[in-house]
């Protein structure tokens, strides 16, 4: 039996945990659970699992019905340091000065919306 599996490089199996990780925040700063979240974006709750996961990357199609739904733009969802920002943190190590300093110049989960609707 041929293999069908896709082999995935590691700068994908990133990208996907990167996505993954900001679709589950989003989802549960709004307090929904996955069904809910699944059923806004047309596929199964598993699936959202497993974008959840990291396991199954999100097509480009999938992705914007996300963004959409979550009322913010794709390159949210893409963003590595989305929840460092959205929670008002520097990506600083505990060594430096400013370690988990909130920052000023970042907004709320709601103006990040705003900014994607362009209401700002």
């Amino acid at each position: 039996m041929p293999d069908t599996k896709k082999r995935r490089t590691a700068e994908e199996l990133a990208f996907n945990a990167v996505v993954g990780r900001n679709i589950k925040y989003l989802r549960k700063y709004q307090k929904l659970n996955q069904t809910q979240v699944a059923t806004g974006v047309k596929v199964k709750f598993q699936q959202l699992q497993k974008y959840e996961k990291g396991f199954n990357a999100c097509s480009s199609y999938r992705l914007d019905l996300l963004a959409k739904f979550f009322k913010v733009s794709m390159d949210v969802l893409t963003d590595p340091e989305m929840i460092i920002k959205h929670q008002g943190f520097t990506a600083l190590t505990p060594q430096d000065a400013g370690y988990l300093k909130p920052q000023a110049d970042i907004g709320s989960l709601e103006e990040i919306k705003e900014a994607a609707d362009g209401n700002l």
